[in-house]
């Protein structure tokens, strides 16, 4: 168990807008706002998310997930810290959506996100310095306090021999007549015995303690555990207006207005205007006709 305590506290609400993508303007928001270390609670809506699950017997992540389509945010929780000295989140959610079979819950670590409408309450501890280490029990990155110096018993050992007990010994010395011989072997092995040991102790101190101070640290270093990373073989593109669309139904047409979740099309066929919804379409890559520079795309129906 680890107990960490924050006692200095900021409350922040954050609102993402329709088309804006986690974790990326979450973190945005966060370096706006100078919060390092946190906890992150929201609710809201989004259009498209891609969860995975860490299987704790292979010690990884397993594929993600993609749920097509709206989703609603029935819970979503997470921490803020630092990782390599970059802001890093980690955020789980439970997401319900309807279905053909009904309603349909999915959960698990929120690795990517477009969102419809989300509201986030977090709450920063400026007081208290977050770090994302490995914990090589779990293969997790777990969270820790940030190291801040050196400890301050690093510099104690040299107290515990200070040279003041060693010349002792010189004032219990015999009578005057023996003075002289006492003062010139007494002098020097106080100087040779009482400064060599603080030395020796102070290096066998130090070193424990310097290598107390990097284990501490070490984690920052260690192998970091494959996190789940949403695969993008190609950057994500949408039909918009004055682009060329070929429609599984309506044949070739062009786009006159789009909103980012319907289209309005106009056949070429006969100039009919059909409105369509791209979530229930599976959008091919598009190419672009070197005679007009126009993109064309290809609209299929969604297994």
């Amino acid at each position: 168990m680890n107990v960490l305590e924050a006692r200095r506290a900021r409350h922040l609400i954050i609102r993402l807008d329709r088309g804006e993508e986690l974790p990326a303007a979450l973190v945005r928001a966060l370096d706006e706002a100078e919060a390092r270390a946190g906890w992150i609670e929201g609710t809201g809506s989004l259009e498209k998310a891609e969860v995975a699950l860490f299987d704790q017997a292979s010690r990884t992540y397993a594929k993600t997930r993609v749920l097509e389509g709206p989703c609603d945010v029935v819970a979503l929780s997470g921490s803020v810290a630092l990782q390599q000295g970059e802001t890093s989140l980690r955020l789980s959610a439970t997401l319900a959506r309807e279905s053909g079979v009904g309603l349909q819950l999915a959960a698990g670590e929120l690795v990517w996100a477009r969102v419809y409408g989300l509201e986030l309450r977090v709450t920063a501890f400026d007081d208290l310095p977050l770090v994302r280490t490995f914990d090589d029990r779990t293969g997790l990155m777990q969270l820790a306090a940030q190291s801040t110096g050196i400890p301050a018993t690093v510099s104690e050992p040299p107290r515990m021999a200070p040279p003041a007990q060693a010349a002792e010994p010189t004032r219990a010395a015999p009578p005057a007549q023996a003075a002289e011989p006492p003062r010139a072997m007494a002098a020097e092995p106080p100087r040779a015995m009482a400064a060599e040991p603080p030395r020796a102790a102070a290096a066998s101190v130090a070193e424990p303690a310097r290598a107390a101070t990097t284990s501490v640290m070490e984690p920052a270093v260690l192998p970091v555990p494959h996190r789940p990373v949403r695969p993008r073989q190609e950057e994500e593109s949408y039909p918009e207006v004055g682009d060329s669309v070929t429609h599984f139904h309506f044949g070739e047409c062009t786009v006159i207005s789009s909103d980012g979740e319907r289209i309005r099309l106009r056949q070429e066929r006969d100039g009919r205007v059909r409105e369509v919804s791209l979530t229930m379409l599976r959008i091919e890559p598009h190419t672009v006709d070197p005679a007009t520079g126009r993109k064309q795309f290809r609209l299929a129906r969604k297994n």
